[in-house]
């Protein structure tokens, strides 16, 4: 937990560090709740991409958006400064950028996102354009016949696996709509049961859009290695693959100054305030709760938003994060909205890109008035959604 109220320095400029899902929540969010305070964004892009929709790229059925960061810093009042974070210097109240600048702080917020890596060595890993592209090109190389056999695989660690599954329903469905529905698809992963996160009801959902779309699944296998035309698991199984495409394992920033476990991610309490620093916070993917995904990252922002908004006198009492996993998986199909103990309900096969992430203060404006985001048709969308412990949430 943070220090005592009595403890807390009297601070009006909130600095966040990142320009992801869990920065512009928060920015929402104090903007609701402490309208008045200064708040400043260190970013190094000119953009916030909104990368839940990356999977649409690589079958042409759309492109990831990106939010302009300066129209948001000037629409919100908020100051950007085009650079990245590199250390905290907590006891100076200073952060060291990227351009070797420091500059000080009042209060931090550190929600600058994780680092991908690749975990498969040959593997097709989605993290960059460029890898969407060749993704495509694959795709192109299954439909001519030139290759039979692609294999989705979730890495050992992954504690968010649902992207695995989009990719190989929108490859299933790519396919078949160009006549080449002959195609060998298969998702290995080290889950007991698909999308095993969420559940036996989703779980059993998945399990049953992977069968009608003839997509093989190998659970419980934990991918290691590529050899000879064969993806190979931890238990020796070899799965014959023409080309395999993995998900990225991520890792922490290990920023210097900032308390981090063994993996370099921010240690934090049910608030994001971060471990035995008074003026420092940190949400989304960069702490070191075990799930990796946009709307729990937005939760995290919430609880910061929330904890920072009381110490500038706003009349709130914080609420800890306290996390509900919710996901929409794009199948390439109908939409079939699915919550944990609801009964299923058939909608047409329309859904807001939006909502691929559910933020409090960040869902409604993305699908504000200014018509950023409209329904896309003919994705289809799975909704699942289940509560996970904060104090043990599930093993990746």
């Amino acid at each position: 937990m943070g220090p005592p109220a009595g403890s807390l320095r009297v601070v009006t400029t909130v600095t966040i560090a990142g320009g992801g899902i869990a920065a512009l929540e928060l920015v929402l969010g104090l903007r609701a709740l402490a309208p008045d305070a200064d708040i400043e964004l260190l970013a190094p892009s000119p953009d916030a991409e909104y990368r839940p929709l990356a999977v649409l790229e690589p079958y042409a059925l759309g492109e990831m958006p990106a939010l302009s960061l300066d129209h948001f810093a000037s629409e919100q009042r908020a100051s950007l400064r085009r650079d990245t974070l590199v250390a905290v210097e907590p006891e100076e109240h200073r952060v060291v950028t990227g351009r070797g600048e420091r500059v000080p702080f009042e209060l931090l917020v550190v929600a600058a996102g994780a680092r991908s890596v690749e975990t498969l060595p040959g593997a097709i890993v989605l993290r960059s354009q460029g890898d969407r592209r060749h993704l495509a090109l694959v795709l192109d190389e299954v439909a001519r016949g030139t290759l039979r056999r692609l294999v989705f695989a979730v890495p050992a660690g992954q504690g968010w696996s649902l992207p695995a599954y989009e990719l190989a329903l929108l490859a299933a469905a790519t396919l078949r709509a160009r006549g080449s529905g002959d195609a060998e698809l298969a998702v290995v992963t080290p889950e007991p049961k698909p999308l095993a996160l969420f559940g036996s009801q989703g779980s059993q959902a998945v399990e049953r859009l992977l069968d009608e779309a003839g997509i093989a699944v190998h659970t419980g296998s934990a991918p290691e290695r590529l050899e000879d035309g064969a993806l190979v698991t931890a238990s020796g199984e070899r799965i014959p693959a023409d080309r395999v495409v993995a998900l990225p394992r991520l890792i922490g920033p290990g920023f210097p100054g900032l308390p981090s476990d063994d993996q370099g991610f921010v240690v934090t309490d049910e608030h994001g305030h971060v471990e035995k620093l008074e003026d420092v916070y940190a949400a989304g993917d960069v702490t070191n709760f075990p799930v990796k995904q946009g709307g729990l990252a937005t939760q995290q922002a919430d609880a910061v938003a929330e904890s920072i908004a009381a110490r500038l006198g706003a009349d709130v009492e914080p609420a800890p994060f306290r996390p509900v996993l919710r996901g929409m998986l794009l199948t390439g199909a109908g939409a079939q909205p699915l919550g944990v103990g609801g009964e299923q309900e058939q909608r047409p096969a329309l859904f807001a890109a939006s909502r691929k992430v559910m933020g409090r203060y960040l869902l409604p404006y993305l699908a504000g008035p200014t018509a950023r985001d409209e329904p896309t048709e003919a994705h289809g969308a799975l909704e699942v959604s289940i509560d996970l412990d904060p104090v043990r949430p599930p093993s990746p």
